[in-house]
C-alpha cells in the first residue's frame, strides 16, 4: 500500500493521556491520512497511504486502522474510539457509506470492517467507531475554531480530488433527510459536458476540482508534465492550455457557488482542500463572476481556514460531538457579537 508512518511518539505526561486516545482517519480521493490523537488534541502517531479504489480502498482503511492500533498498544493508551471521515453520501447514524464516487463504493458498510478488524485484533473492550462526512465536520472544526468562528450562517467549501460543502444556516448544520446535503459538486453546470463518476454529465466535479483540472488539461493537448494542480497553476502566464482549463474550471465553480449562495445565502465562504492553496489566482477570477444582483447576499466574504484546525480536531470533533443536525451555535444571526 505504500504506508507512510511516523514512530509512535514518547510517552507526554501521563496527564495528558490519562483520558485515552481517539484513532481519526481522513479517507481522501488520493490518500488516506491517520492520526492517534489523545484528548488534548496532540498527536502521538501519524500514517498515510495511498487510497486506491473499491476494495482496495477498503482495505487501506484496515490496513491504516491495525497500524494505529498497534501504536496505541505500544504506547500504552487507552483507545477510546474510531472517527472515520470520509467523502460521498453517508448514513453517519449506521456509519454506512451509501455513495462515493471517486472511492467507487456503493453500500459500504465501513463501521462494521473498522468493528470487525478490531475485535479480532482484541483489544480487550469495545471500541466506539463514529463515521462523518469529512467537509461536513470541517466546516463544523471551522464553525468552532477557524475561520467561521462566531458566524451562523456560513459555507466551508472544499476543493480537491472532489467538491463538496458544509452549510450552515441559522447556526445549524444542515446534512438533509439521507445525509447528502452540500453535494453541490454533482451540480450540473454545463449541460451535456464532460461525463462525472457520479453518471451525470457537467458536473462542478468534472471541471472544477483537482482531478478534473489535470485531467482536462491531459485531454485538450497539455504538454507539461502536470503531477498537480500547484504545477498548473504556475504555469498559467505561458501555458494557454493550462490557462484555457483553468478559466474554465473557475467559470465552473462559480456558477455552482451562484446556485449554492442563492439556495443557502452564506454570509462567508470558507475555501478548504488543495485547490484552496492557490490563494489569489483562486479567488481573484472569480470576484468577477460574483454579482451581487446575481448571487444576493452583499455581505459575502471569503476567507481561507486557519491553522489548527486540520485532520486532528475535526476527527476529535466527530468522535466527541452529537450529530452534526443537532446544531453547533445558539444565537441567529450571521456573526455572534
Amino acid at each position: 500500500m505504500g504506508t507512510s508512518t511516523s514512530a509512535p511518539r514518547a510517552q507526554r505526561d501521563r496527564s495528558m493521556t490519562a483520558d485515552g486516545a481517539v484513532i481519526g482517519i481522513d479517507i481522501g480521493g488520493t490518500s488516506i491520512s491517520t492520526d492517534l490523537v489523545d484528548l488534548s488534541g496532540s498527536s502521538l502517531f501519524v500514517a498515510s497511504c495511498p487510497t486506491g479504489q473499491g476494495p482496495r480502498a477498503l482495505e487501506a482503511v484496515l490496513s491504516q486502522v491495525t497500524a494505529a492500533q498497534h501504536a496505541a498498544q505500544t504506547l500504552g493508551v487507552e483507545l477510546l474510539g474510531i472517527a472515520i471521515l470520509s467523502p460521498g453520501h453517508l448514513d453517519e447514524d449506521h456509519g454506512v457509506v451509501r455513495f462515493a464516487s471517486n472511492l467507487g463504493w456503493h453500500d459500504m458498510d465501513l463501521r462494521a470492517h473498522i468493528t470487525t478488524a478490531i475485535e479480532a485484533a482484541g483489544t480487550g473492550g469495545a471500541v466506539r467507531v463514529a463515521l462523518g462526512h469529512d467537509v461536513r465536520w470541517a466546516g463544523i472544526a471551522e464553525g468552532a475554531l477557524g475561520a467561521a468562528r462566531g458566524m451562523d450562517d456560513y459555507a466551508l467549501v472544499s476543493i480537491g480530488t472532489g467538491i463538496a460543502a458544509c452549510l450552515v444556516s441559522g447556526g445549524r448544520v444542515l446534512s438533509g433527510v439521507a445525509g447528502s446535503a452540500g453535494e453541490f459538486g454533482h451540480a450540473t453546470v454545463v449541460p451535456g459536458g464532460d461525463l462525472c463518476a457520479c453518471g451525470r454529465t457537467g458536473c462542478v466535479d468534472t471541471y472544477a476540482s483537482g482531478a478534473a483540472l489535470l485531467r482536462r488539461y491531459r485531454e485538450l493537448g497539455g504538454e507539461r508534465a502536470a503531477a498537480d494542480v500547484a504545477t498548473l497553476v504556475g504555469s498559467l502566464p505561458e501555458d494557454a492550455v493550462a490557462a484555457r482549463v483553468w478559466e474554465e474550471g473557475l467559470e465552473a465553480l462559480a456558477r455552482g457557488l451562484c446556485t449554492l449562495t442563492l439556495t443557502v445565502d452564506p454570509g462567508t465562504i470558507v475555501f478548504a482542500g488543495g485547490l484552496s492553496r492557490a490563494g489569489e489566482a483562486l479567488i481573484g477570477p472569480l470576484r468577477p463572476c460574483w454579482r451581487p444582483s446575481c448571487c444576493g447576499s452583499r455581505r459575502l466574504s471569503w476567507r481561507s481556514p486557519r491553522s489548527g484546525t486540520g485532520q486532528a480536531v475535526r476527527e476529535r470533533c466527530c468522535w466527541r460531538s452529537p450529530p452534526p443536525d443537532s446544531g453547533i451555535t445558539r444565537r441567529r444571526g450571521t456573526r455572534r457579537p
